[in-house]
Parts: structure tokens; C-alpha cells; sequence
């Protein structure tokens, strides 16, 4: 599979990182091979065979995905499993094609641009926190064509292998990527040299990494660990925060969503932990809004709830 997440299972914050890829080089470059031959028609086909696979045999990335699907309804079948997987194996496809900017192969709607225009004409510098739901590369593949500078704080710990791939196929798509490496704080100035000068910094906040601090918050009817560290950081760069979904809708849809977050994130000696708390709570709330108008699209496959 292609992605920056294993498909697999993982019991404690963090754990995902420490997990491998599941995609080798050789099946990475047959999909693009396939891409060549048959098109993305051909790819997809390809891919949902994948899916049906992964799904039969996989009995972790089943479970993960069955304890999900099961929060949204009340019953879950071998197919929803199957839509579920393949909608991911669809999304990561189309990163390729999002990285090569053929952008017009996809029908998209995009709601709340005039934000990042607005980020933009101010020369305005911003954290664009999103999740691991739908593709965020569709509104960064955009972007890079109105030459809004948009970065992307991730782990590689775990994706060696595609991201590798991906900076072969386009170099110019990976250039704005920034590595999360817990044990060297580089990273941070990084992006606050990036904020400085007016860019915009993509960061998830629905996975913990190791090591990293996070709190307690109801999503789903149950309890997750979601980080804090976004907010820690808006705080520290003193820079606004906007919420960006890119939802994926098949065979070649995308709904594009940018809103405002929190214009300044103010966090003081005594309420310091209750205000972290509110912003991620605040943040669920809204994951769960986008979750349930594109159930299929949340890619965490592995169980991420700490009680029901």
C-alpha cells in the first residue's frame, strides 16, 4: 500500500511509528508502471484487488477497521471493510498524481479558499492543521499552482520507502517537507524560519508520535489521545491556526475545506493544561463533523480508542 501510515495495528500512542511499511519498492513501482500502461482506471483496479486483500487476510487492519466503521454504524460488514481500505488505497494513488500536478483529472470543491488567499495577500504566516482523513496533498498540489507556500511537518520514521519514491517521481512536490525528529529540536526552527516569513506549516493532530505529549478527549463516542504539540507550537510562534480537510470522494472527487481555528493561542502558567485540553477537544469535535460527512476517508488502521 501507498502512504504515509502503515496499514496495520498499533495498542498505544506511538506505536504506529515504530511499525513498517507494508509497501515494498517493487510494488510501488509497478503501481506507477500500471499508471503508465492503464491510466488511473487501471491503477485503481489494480489497487482493489490490493484492497480485497488486505481485507480478507489482514485480520489487524479488518479489526481496526470494523472497531471505526462501528462508531458510525450499527452494523459492519466484509464490504464496508473492503470500501474502507480501498477508499485509502485510492486516496495514496492519487498522490502520485497530485505530486506530477495532473490536478485535472479530479473534480474539485473547495470551500473557505479565500482564507488562504487572505493568509496570502497579508503575507501572513500560519499552522493549517489537518488529519489523517481524506488527502491533504489535493489542496497542497493547488496551492503549489497559485504559489501559496505551503510546508508539511511530518514523520518519515515510517515511510522511508515512499517518501523516497515520491522525491524521485517529483522533487519539486517533496521540497517543502519538514521531518519531525523528536531527539533534535531543528525541526521547530525549521518552521518557525518557514512562519517568519510569511508561509503556511501543515501539521496532523490526530496521531500521537513517541514521546510526545497529548491529552484525553471524546471522539466518536469514546475516549482518544490526541497531541497537543500544534498548539504548543501556534503558541510559541505566535501565529494563527486553520483547520484544512481534504475529503475524498470516489471515483475522482475532492471537497477542499479550509476554517479558521484560532486566530491566537494564548496559554498561561495556571490555565496552561485546561486551555491544551479545550483546543484538542475543540479540534475531535470538528474531526468527528468531517469524519461522519466522509466516513470512509479517516486512515488510522489501527485502534486509537482508550475507553468506549
Amino acid at each position: 500500500m501507498l502512504a504515509h501510515q502503515p496499514l496495520a495495528s498499533a495498542s498505544s500512542p506511538g506505536q504506529w511509528l515504530t511499525l513498517p511499511e507494508r509497501g515494498t519498492v517493487f510494488g510501488l513501482r509497478m503501481l506507477l508502471l500500471a499508471l503508465r500502461l492503464f491510466g488511473r482506471p487501471g491503477a485503481r483496479f489494480m489497487l482493489a484487488i490490493v484492497a480485497f486483500y488486505y481485507a480478507l487476510f489482514a485480520r489487524k487492519v479488518n479489526r481496526a477497521s470494523r472497531a471505526y466503521l462501528g462508531r458510525l454504524y450499527p452494523r459492519v460488514t466484509f464490504s464496508m471493510v473492503m470500501r474502507h481500505i480501498r477508499t485509502f488505497a485510492d486516496a495514496s494513488l492519487d498522490r502520485i498524481l497530485f505530486a506530477l500536478d495532473q490536478h485535472h483529472r479530479f473534480e474539485i470543491e473547495r470551500l473557505g479558499q479565500e482564507h488562504l488567499d487572505d493568509l496570502a495577500r497579508k503575507k501572513r504566516g500560519a499552522l493549517l492543521l489537518g488529519a489523517h482523513l481524506g488527502s491533504f496533498e489535493a489542496m497542497r498540489a493547488l496551492a503549489r499552482r497559485e504559489e501559496l507556500r505551503i510546508n508539511v511537518l511530518v514523520h518519515f520514521k515510517n515511510a522511508q520507502k515512499i517518501s523516497a519514491l515520491l522525491r524521485a517521481v517529483a522533487p519539486d512536490f517533496q521540497a517543502r517537507i519538514i521531518e519531525i525528529v523528536p531527539d533534535d529540536p531543528l525541526f521547530v526552527l525549521q518552521v518557525q524560519d518557514r512562519i517568519l516569513a510569511g508561509e503556511l506549516v501543515a501539521v496532523l493532530g490526530d496521531r500521537v508520535g513517541l514521546g510526545e505529549r497529548s491529552v484525553e478527549v471524546d471522539f466518536l463516542g469514546g475516549r482518544v489521545r490526541f497531541p497537543v504539540g500544534p498548539y504548543i507550537l501556534a503558541a510559541t510562534l505566535r501565529c494563527p491556526i486553520y483547520l484544512t480537510v481534504g475529503l475524498y470522494h470516489p471515483p475522482r472527487g475532492y471537497s477542499l475545506f479550509c476554517e479558521p481555528f484560532a486566530d491566537q493561542v494564548v496559554l498561561t502558567r495556571a490555565g496552561r493544561d485546561q486551555a491544551l485540553v479545550d483546543l484538542a477537544q475543540r479540534y475531535a469535535q470538528r474531526l468527528e463533523i468531517y469524519a461522519r460527512r466522509a466516513p470512509y476517508n479517516w486512515f488510522n488502521f489501527f485502534d486509537p480508542w482508550v475507553s468506549t
